[in-house]
């Protein structure tokens, strides 16, 4: 097989899906794999890699930080999509683990103005602290879970269904 060298561009998609597809290790391996020339002379590529650091490292805040970049239109829609998916992300996680945040704490991590906030997060209850609003997550109903005796009965019927 020839060595075939890669441009920017297809690096920087490949690295924008395998984030959006959260697969950390495979854009990391790649991100090791691409000459130190093209890293050197292409931003995007090392903002595309900052974003990995982040997410490996569980940073919402450096995340996005690092997503207000002027993206190329090929990456664009990927990654408007991957920050989309992130900040539900963020927003699930808060309401799952917090009774309550500071308003400010929950801007300064998501990297949000206090419009998109408040669109955002508008069915959480707001509260005043002197001069700070607290945000209140919406308690969420517990997703069912099916005991694992009943998973593995159903399996057995299942499996006598088959066999018979």
């Amino acid at each position: 097989l020839q060595n075939t060298a890669m441009s920017a561009e297809t690096y920087q998609q490949m690295l924008a899906i395998y984030l959006y597809q959260n697969k950390l290790a495979n854009a990391k391996m790649l991100w090791m794999r691409i000459p130190d020339n093209l890293k050197d002379q292409n931003k995007e590529l090392a903002q595309l890699n900052f974003l990995n650091i982040a997410l490996q490292h569980s940073n919402y805040s450096d995340f996005f930080k690092h997503m207000k970049y002027e993206w190329s239109e090929p990456n664009k829609a990927i990654i408007n999509d991957l920050l989309v998916r992130k900040r539900e992300e963020l927003f699930n996680l808060t309401a799952s683990a917090y009774v309550s945040i500071y308003e400010q704490n929950l801007l300064e991590m998501a990297q949000m103005t206090p419009d998109e906030l408040k669109s955002a997060c508008f069915d959480w209850t707001r509260e005043q602290d002197g001069d700070k609003h607290i945000l209140i997550p919406k308690i969420r109903e517990p997703t069912p879970r099916v005991a694992s005796d009943d998973q593995l009965l159903k399996l057995t019927e299942f499996v006598s269904f088959l066999e018979n």
